[in-house]
């Protein structure tokens, strides 16, 4: 068993993958993280990497995202926004991230430094982006989470504010933040604005709330995947429906035990959707924030859900078909994909 560990592991980390859910605030690695404190003098009880690691824990959804707006404060200056993109990218491509559609929230920062705007941020990303492709060869798409929190007609106005970039490292929107306060409803009309523009559409669904908030992101927005939909269980007819119509489900089992809207891995439902023969991707949500990543995210599907490599594989592969890639694009993925797997297999496995 030692020895199977002992090459599960770096199997794992080599795999391709591509990974659908991630913030980039919330992956920033910890090093730039501190870096920007540091240069902002604003916290002196943060002198190392170990006293910033206790500063990231909660012990519910709420408290998550009050320190998630405490690490927001630190970001000010557009060149932080390039420099947070290349590193996140940089540190996805060590783990051999392909491919990654990233969730960005400007108006997290524009909201409260009027110095910035999302135009300026979303440029900045982009450069941030296209140096790590051309350093590590790592290919990356934005989402513009528009936030419910900032309701639905700021969400119109981000929406149109970013069109401009669509097709030039923006590919879609999302819907996050406070999923009870704030139902998909509100936002049908942008949604509807959204994919007339042609934008990709998913929305955080399933999380903070329960079914019914997955069946109005389904019916209102029309969404083409749920980010999370952690409670889809709560409505059989509901997992009929997303069985049959082959609806991604973008699943963070680690995002959803340290937020503490799934309170053990026992019951987190990962086994029982992918068994059900829903659409499951694995995605690592917001790594640095949850200490964790897309290869730790793998390796807990094997060593806590008793997941086959096969269904391993088979998780990437549904991953990529969820993406919002080309069809061309999917198929030459596929390719390198099964390519590179299969070589890995040989020399961990069945030397």
């Amino acid at each position: 068993m030692i020895e199977l560990s002992e090459r599960l592991e770096p199997f794992i980390l080599k795999i391709p993958k591509v990974e659908l859910h991630l913030h980039l605030e919330g992956a920033i690695p910890l090093p730039t993280l501190l870096n920007f404190i540091q240069k902002r003098g604003k916290d002196n009880s943060l002198k190392n990497l170990g006293d910033l690691k206790k500063r990231l824990v909660y012990s519910n959804f709420t408290q998550f995202i009050k320190v998630w707006l405490w690490k927001n404060s630190f970001i000010t200056e557009y060149e932080d926004f390039e420099e947070l993109a290349y590193q996140v990218l940089q540190s996805l491509s060590q783990q051999n991230v392909k491919y990654v559609e990233a969730f960005y929230s400007p108006r997290d920062f524009t909201f409260r430094n009027k110095k910035l705007s999302a135009c300026g941020i979303t440029e900045s990303l982009i450069k941030g982006k296209k140096k790590a492709f051309d350093d590590f060869g790592i290919r990356s798409e934005l989402i513009v989470d528009l936030g419910r929190d900032y309701g639905p007609r700021m969400g119109m106005g981000l929406l149109k504010e970013l069109a401009v970039y669509l097709g030039l490292g923006l590919i879609g929107i999302g819907l996050g933040g406070s999923e009870k306060l704030f139902p998909a409803g509100l936002f049908t009309k942008v949604y509807r604005e959204a994919r007339n523009r042609g934008f990709r559409l998913t929305a955080h669904a399933g999380e903070a709330a329960g079914a019914k908030s997955i069946w109005a992101a389904l019916d209102k927005l029309e969404t083409e995947r749920i980010g999370h939909g952690l409670r889809a269980y709560e409505d059989p007819r509901l997992i009929d429906y997303l069985k049959e119509r082959q609806i991604p489900l973008e699943v963070c089992v680690v995002s959803n035990i340290k937020t503490q809207v799934c309170k053990t891995f026992k019951e987190h439902p990962i086994r029982n959707y992918f068994q059900d023969g829903l659409m499951v991707t694995i995605n690592s949500d917001d790594p640095t924030m949850f200490d964790t990543s897309i290869t730790n995210e793998y390796l807990v599907l094997v060593q806590r859900f008793g997941f086959s490599l096969e269904e391993i594989r088979k998780i990437n592969l549904n991953s990529i078909r969820a993406s919002f890639m080309s069809d061309k694009e999917k198929d030459s993925m596929r390719g390198t994909f099964n390519k590179e797997w299969e070589e890995l297999i040989y020399k961990y496995f069945k030397k």
